[in-house]
């Protein structure tokens, strides 16, 4: 029914005046009236309908529906007469229509869930060959009530169409993006939404992250300070902690702080040298995971990150594949090199790392105000020929200082070689989100071709194999999907494993008895072996994760191979989240230990005077540390997977669409005039020639 301005019922005597309940048994009746009329709407509209499952045959046409919506219009127009005789007027609508959509999309969540394999067994056995495939049903379905969640939660509120308009001003060809956005919502092509809002994020991150490296009292802390002009990092003290603080822009000094239990707290920035240094937090005991400070530099206004990392310790010269994982995703590292000591084997094992992630680097000469220009020379000659030699690169040596005297070193570094890279790294990423627009623009053409072209197939597509491609796309959305709880399952059990690392550990230290008789294990030994274990645990769980997204990738290329796609994923876009894994920390050393006086006893004893020992001395710490990493695994995974599961989705939801066209199981639009218009102005896309589409459309 219309609309009318909410009143009370009416008060003071008038003539033929029905009493409270006799109004209020009048509007209800009027009310349901009105709701059985919009039930007879929807049934006179089945036609229209796209439901694959309609209830009703419409055995009007469209003439007669034309009458039957007119005596509609009369009745309603008679409820609201009989509404005025008595002064009454409908109450207005007090439910939105997002919450009421929201919680059928609730229900449905339900629904799918009770379609999974561990439900329908109740029903009787589900064929092996069937779990894989039912898996992926229920994956697809809940992608698909998810976009729609997440588009009434967050899009509608954030405005995709705002936001690109906000970017227009960027060097990307966000006019293109803007028309492509308004063409998709024009022609309900929801499943190119999740790769505009993508590309949306990922223009409006524009950041290049430069982290530093170097032994600890290397002067990394007090450069960085000195580069920003702030005095925001502790210094004098050893931070002893393996995560990086991020330095980023930000209109006033802010600091946030994240701990292994997933807490993340706001703190004034007087107390971060009470959790990042050995002074303030000894063993880490509160075990902080990270700390971002913002702080309103003129040099982070460009989009430079800079990272704080530790020393990497004996990590960087043992060299092995495993100490990746300690190093922060970065797009440039700068190695620091204390111009007071000389090149050792942690700089060298630092660098060789640096450059087997694929990180770019540039080492520093720290501290280059305590030598004299001859010095000076002679100090950075010698380190380019050594590492020159013990790595086989050519690198230039840059000297720098934090002395507010030399500060022309550090102004000449930035100028000459941040600002120049920064620049560098804004270009390419450009044109890669560039390549990205203009594939889906391709995409978009073709899934408008097929609108056109229903009727008209062309033999290519005709032929298309698509109920295979379609079996591949439910099976990789299936495994993606189940891979969230398997390793949700695997932090679980790595979290409760302290027996099991112990074992491990004290393996270790009997194969190294064996070489070292005569020798007393330190405690630094065992806390490193137990760290090696748990990273060793860490990895084939990692490995698991990382076999599923490739897969993934690779059968999403073959599906938009054999589709004719333009737009595939890449391992590019995703190999980054598999990074950023939270480092295991023990909040104390173990005790050292000389069992291996006792090896004429045999390995046994050895073994059970080791693992006595270990229990005693670090038992209950490594319990508790397990317990609080496999939680911050946990809240790690849950994010990586779902950015995993967000890759994936978007371009299987759009060759699922894509795979539907062709089959005919989609009608499309039914603007065909207006379907031919969105196509010419793609085909032949002049950002500076072509009017807002916003406007246009309004």
């Amino acid at each position: 029914m219309p609309e009318h301005e909410p009143n009370d019922l009416p008060t003071g005597r008038f003539p033929g005046k029905l009493n409270g309940p006799q109004q209020s048994r009048l509007r209800v009746t009027c009310h349901y009236i009105d709701k059985l009329l919009s039930d007879a709407e929807h049934i006179l509209h089945q036609a229209t309908s796209q439901s694959p499952f309609p209830r009703y045959v419409v055995d009007v046409t469209p003439s007669q529906v034309r009458v039957i919506e007119d005596y509609i219009r009369r009745l309603r127009a008679q409820l609201l007469r009989a509404l005025d005789w008595q002064r009454l007027k409908p109450k207005p609508p007090d439910i939105p229509a997002t919450r009421a959509v929201l919680t059928n999309l609730a229900f449905i969540d339900i629904a799918v869930e009770e379609l999974r394999p561990s439900y329908m067994r109740g029903s009787g056995a589900v064929p092996e060959d069937a779990v894989d495939e039912l898996n992926g049903v229920v994956h697809e379905l809940r992608s698909l009530v998810e976009g729609m969640e997440r588009y009434l939660r967050q899009e509608l509120g954030t405005n995709l169409e705002s936001r690109l308009q906000k970017l227009q001003q960027t060097g990307y060809d966000v006019a293109l993006l803007r028309a492509i956005e308004q063409i998709v919502t024009r022609h309900g092509l929801v499943e190119f939404r999740l790769r505009i809002a993508s590309l949306a994020s990922r223009m409006e991150d524009d950041n290049l992250e430069v982290a530093l490296f170097g032994r600890v009292s290397s002067g990394k802390s007090s450069l960085l300070n000195a580069l920003l002009d702030t005095d925001v990092l502790p210094v004098g003290v050893n931070p002893i902690t393996a995560v990086p603080t991020r330095l980023r822009y930000g209109s006033a000094i802010r600091v946030a702080v994240t701990y292994g239990d997933g807490r993340n707290e706001i703190i004034p920035v007087e107390q971060l040298a009470g959790l990042v240094t050995e002074q303030g937090n000894p063993g880490n005991l509160r075990n902080v995971v990270r700390a971002l400070v913002e702080v309103p530099s003129r040099r982070l206004k460009q989009g430079i990150v800079l990272v704080d990392t530790p020393g990497l310790g004996s990590l960087a010269r043992k060299g092995a594949a495993e100490t990746l994982a300690y190093l922060p995703v970065c797009d440039l590292a700068l190695l620091l090199i204390d111009a007071g000591t000389t090149l050792d084997e942690e700089d060298i094992g630092t660098l060789r790392l640096l450059y087997e992630a694929g990180i770019p680097a540039l080492v520093l000469l720290s501290k280059s105000d305590l030598l004299a220009g001859g010095d000076l020379h002679r100090v950075t000659t010698y380190i380019e020929e050594q590492l020159h030699r013990e790595l086989g690169i050519s690198v230039r040596i840059h000297a720098v200082s934090s002395v507010p005297t030399a500060s022309v070193l550090l102004d000449h570094f930035f100028e000459r070689e941040l600002l120049p890279r920064f620049e560098q790294a804004q270009s390419l990423r450009e044109a890669s989100v560039a390549g990205k627009i203009g594939a889906l623009r391709d995409s978009v053409i073709a899934a408008l071709d097929t609108t056109l072209d229903q009727g008209k197939r062309e033999t290519s597509q005709a032929a298309v194999p698509t109920p295979e491609l379609e079996a591949r796309l439910r099976l990789i959305t299936g495994e993606i999907g189940e891979l969230g709880t398997q390793i949700d399952h695997a932090w679980l059990e790595l979290g409760e494993s302290p027996q099991a690392v112990i074992d491990r550990s004290v393996d270790r230290a009997i194969s190294w008895i064996r070489s070292n008789p005569n020798r007393r294990i330190t405690a630094l030994q065992l806390s490193e072996w137990i760290h090696d274990v748990v990273q060793g645990l860490l990895n084939r769980r990692l490995e698991k994760m990382r076999n599923a997204m490739e897969r993934a990738i690779e059968i999403l290329q073959d599906v938009a191979k054999g589709l004719g796609s333009a737009e595939t994923p890449s391992v590019e876009e995703v190999e980054s989240i598999l990074r950023d894994v939270p480092r295991f920390e023990l909040a104390a050393l173990p005790a050292e230990t000389s069992a291996g006086r006792w090896r004429w006893l045999g390995d046994s004893v050895v073994r059970t005077t080791i693992a006595s020992s270990l229990r005693k001395s670090i038992g209950p710490i490594l319990k508790d540390e397990l317990h609080l990493y496999g939680y911050a695994l946990r809240q790690w995974s849950d994010q990586a997977i779902r950015r995993i599961e967000t890759v994936v989705s978007s371009y299987a939801d759009a060759y699922r669409a894509q795979i539907h066209r062709i089959g005919g199981l989609q009608e499309g639009t039914k603007d065909l005039a207006q379907v031919k218009s969105d196509l010419h102005l793609l085909r032949n896309w002049n950002s500076a020639e072509v009017p807002d589409l916003a406007e246009k459309r309004a």
